[in-house]
């Protein structure tokens, strides 16, 4: 099958694309609305070798991946719960928060997400300054030259809208209907593959050419049916009574 068949094809039933996209981007937004908001909130730690050695700075890229793990650990999780009196589980504290080390600007990315923006920040913030200060206690021990200094580059903001993303909900919304859409008319193609509907798909099928078309034998006798019955009042109109 051609591809000008296809197109046409999908032209002759386009209908369905436009029912299916309408149905899955007010669903998406439907759904999108109806979900309750997460806000982010975000805060970088800045990580600096004790001296500008390429060595260490190596050493320091390896360091930043652990430093990532003790981040969301359950002993600073504890510690955080404690500073805020937050109503929760060390555990559930640790899903709230993502950690992303960016090893070519040796920052440490903090992501706190929360149902509240205020709440989301405190947590960012909270935990930054918390894992600043375990690392100073553990670099006393260390000479100057080795030590690993970790300091906040900025204070927290209040979260911002995380989720739900109504446009790229939307969006993907649209993209699965045109796909249902394409699905179903394709569908429909296949299972009247076999069912001849015009002159051309039957030429198409037969490979002769149409030279005319032979009316439904009941369409003829119906007209004359119906012709008869609005002659036959005229003709008793004019007969006369005989005496």
């Amino acid at each position: 099958m051609e591809l000008k068949e296809y197109v046409r094809i999908i032209m002759s039933r386009g209908w369905i694309i436009v029912l299916a996209v309408a149905i899955t981007v007010i669903s998406a937004f439907a759904v999108s609305r109806v979900q309750t908001p997460v806000y982010r909130a975000t805060i970088y730690l800045n990580v600096f070798p004790g001296r500008l050695d390429w060595g260490l700075q190596q050493t320091i890229k390896g360091v930043m991946r652990n430093f990532a793990g003790n981040i969301t650990s359950r002993t600073t999780a504890m510690e955080v719960l404690n500073r805020l009196n937050l109503d929760v589980t060390p555990e559930e504290l640790s899903s709230k928060i993502t950690v992303r080390s960016i090893e070519s600007d040796l920052l440490i990315q903090i992501d706190a997400d929360d149902y509240d923006p205020l709440i989301a920040r405190d947590i960012a913030q909270v935990t930054a300054e918390v894992f600043v200060e375990n690392t100073r206690i553990l670099m006393q021990d260390q000479d100057r030259r080795d030590r690993v200094e970790v300091s906040i580059r900025d204070y927290a903001l209040p979260g911002r809208l995380h989720r739900p993303n109504w446009r790229i909900n939307v969006l993907a919304g649209g993209v699965f209907g045109v796909l249902i859409g394409v699905v179903v008319i394709f569908v429909l193609s296949y299972l009247e593959a076999d069912i001849i509907q015009s002159s051309r798909d039957l030429e198409e099928y037969t490979g002769l050419a149409v030279l005319g078309l032979i009316p439904a034998s009941g369409s003829g006798a119906n007209k004359r049916k119906n012709r008869s019955k609005q002659e036959r009042p005229m003709m008793e109109e004019r007969t006369w009574p005989t005496t």
